[in-house]
């Protein structure tokens, strides 16, 4: 590869992306750890190492599958892909190779990660089962995204499996306190994909991906939006009010989900079928959700240092 060819090939990874699978992993370590797991810096930077390769293959997966759908999409700070592949076809060998090199990595890593810390092979299981959940997004014959059914499988991403990992990682077993957890977060999970889904509606259309927001546009994108951050904000009240992760409190969590429930909120008073002004609403709620997690992990390190 040339110098242009391997900076392109280094876009197509979209590292800056890979906090979203970072953060909600790190809240899961530190919950389970203020719920009483104990583990060290380098099991958890073990443990996400696989996650994270898991994570990067999905990237160049998707933009591998995607790259005759992403002719008609254009590429924006929050959706569209890398933009690389329809620019230069000549990369996909390489893209498809990268995501087949790190799912094997992935997997190396998790099999190594189970046998020095002596963990159940489940855990295993939970990273194959996220390498597979990333590679059939896109590639056929199952292709998620393109069979209606890839709202979902964001949902248990950054729902389930990317926080799961973190605190698989930390307590070495997945319990009622984490699941409790995860239905806030897969509720975030549908707001960032229909976020994401909402500027490439026209896009999508001309590339036959049936998304939710393509099949029932912008303005219902925005309310599935508000529900999703309403729901999530309710769960987590009921949690703080309920003391349902005792000795941690939730009531600062509650409260940062304000954050994210009132931008859903402005976008929804503010629906637009019209891309350009949906734009603005989408990437703000994208803000939030980010805004979120960070500080939730951030509440989450303080309560840590002072136990």
């Amino acid at each position: 590869m040339d110098t242009r060819a391997i900076r392109e090939f280094i876009r197509l990874g979209r590292l800056p992306f890979l906090l979203s699978g970072f953060i909600p992993f790190t809240a899961g370590a530190l919950l389970a750890f203020l719920l009483g797991a104990r583990f060290a810096p380098a099991q958890f930077v073990f443990g996400y190492a696989a996650m994270a390769a898991a994570h990067l293959s999905v990237h160049y997966s998707n933009d591998y599958f995607d790259a005759d759908a992403d002719r008609f999409v254009e590429t924006t700070a929050i959706s569209g892909g890398s933009g690389v592949l329809p620019a230069h076809p000549d990369l996909k060998p390489a893209a498809f190779g990268a995501a087949v090199a790190l799912m094997a990595v992935s997997v190396l890593i998790g099999c190594a990660f189970v046998t020095v810390y002596a963990y159940p092979v489940i855990f295993l299981v939970f990273g194959i089962a996220g390498n597979l959940l990333g590679w059939f997004y896109t590639a056929p014959p199952i292709a998620l995204a393109y069979h209606k059914l890839g709202e979902i499988a964001n949902m248990i991403t950054f729902g389930l499996l990317m926080p799961g990992a973190g605190y698989f990682v930390a307590a070495g077993t997945l319990d009622m306190a984490f699941f409790a957890f995860a239905v806030p977060l897969c509720l975030y999970g549908l707001v960032f994909i229909v976020s994401v889904e909402i500027p490439d509606r026209e896009g999508d259309i001309a590339g036959g991906k049936p998304t939710l927001v393509v099949r029932k546009g912008r303005v219902f994108g925005f309310g599935l939006i508000a529900v999703a951050a309403s729901l999530a904000t309710a769960a987590l009240v009921v949690s703080a009010l309920t003391g349902a992760f005792f000795p941690v409190d939730f009531r600062p969590v509650a409260l940062i989900s304000l954050i994210p429930l009132g931008i859903a909120l402005l976008g929804f008073l503010h629906r637009s079928p019209e891309r350009a002004p949906a734009l603005r609403y989408a990437t703000a709620n994208i803000a939030g959700y980010f805004l979120f997690q960070g500080l939730v992990t951030l509440y989450f390190i303080f309560a840590a240092l002072s136990a």
